[in-house]
């Protein structure tokens, strides 16, 4: 179901006409009607509009994730979606990336459309159908899992009861710092989380979920870095050659 359909379900599902709901979110009947029918696309206006008009779940409009309505008690991560987006030619979402520089003014920015639209963009295989962003990692709290200057290509986390433990989510907090670590519940289940590094010279640290603006999964890592083998693996395949050798000459001299 495409997002112009999305729209006219929900209609229907409120029981309203098409000049009533475009009444409500501020635009004309004949405009709605050539969303509804795919002629048209769909503004960010109108986008909140019809978010805030009626309550309805974000993701659900945007993607058809979840239910079309948000589930009682459903605590959201801060802002409810990063409604702000950049769209190619045939419709679906760049990746858009906050490098190290950006960084520093996304908290202020991410809502604001001429800031998202400055940043760079691009597409990957396999990255459709759902809010996509790009973050560059500084510094080694992550090593060796996450290198500095990666980039990490994360999809967009609703609600905190979305999180998956132990794996790696990037976290924007109201202060505006950006880190990415693994997020587990934390004591409090209902009010905290727990940030912890791969690198073990950083402690773990819990946060509280009001401090957060933001919460992403990291779906996918683009590096530079290509290590070479440390000693012990270089040491391990140096064994199995002589294994390998010797048997070799075992085989040989049973052959004769």
């Amino acid at each position: 179901m495409t997002l112009n359909q999305r729209i006219k379900l929900l209609r229907k599902t409120l029981g309203l006409s098409q000049t009533e709901f475009a009444t409500a979110i501020g635009i004309t009947q004949t405009s709605l009607s050539q969303i509804e029918s795919g002629k048209n696309g769909i503004s960010y206006d109108v986008f909140h509009a019809i978010v805030s008009q009626y309550k309805i779940a974000p993701f659900w409009l945007m993607n058809g994730d979840g239910s079309m309505f948000p589930k009682p008690g459903e605590q959201g991560t801060g802002s409810a979606l990063p409604l702000v987006v950049t769209v190619a030619d045939d419709g679906e979402e760049n990746i858009v990336l906050v490098d190290q520089k950006a960084a520093a003014g996304y908290l202020e920015g991410m809502h604001d459309r001429e800031y998202v639209q400055r940043l760079p963009a691009f597409r990957l295989p396999g990255f459709r159908g759902k809010t996509y962003r790009a973050f560059e990692v500084s510094g080694d709290s992550m090593l060796p899992t996450i290198w500095p200057n990666d980039l990490l290509v994360c999809s967009y986390v609703e609600s905190f009861s979305h999180i998956r433990e132990s794996y790696v989510h990037v976290i924007v907090m109201n202060d505006g710092s950006i880190v990415a670590k693994r997020v587990f519940h934390g004591d409090n289940k209902e009010q905290q989380l727990l940030l912890k590094s791969d690198n073990p010279a950083y402690p773990p640290y819990p946060v509280q979920k009001e401090e957060v603006a933001q919460v992403w999964s990291v779906k996918a890592r683009i590096t530079g870095q290509l290590p070479a083998p440390d000693g012990a693996e270089q040491r391990l395949h140096d064994i199995e050659k002589r294994v390998i050798q010797i048997e070799h000459t075992i085989s040989g001299k049973g052959g004769k």
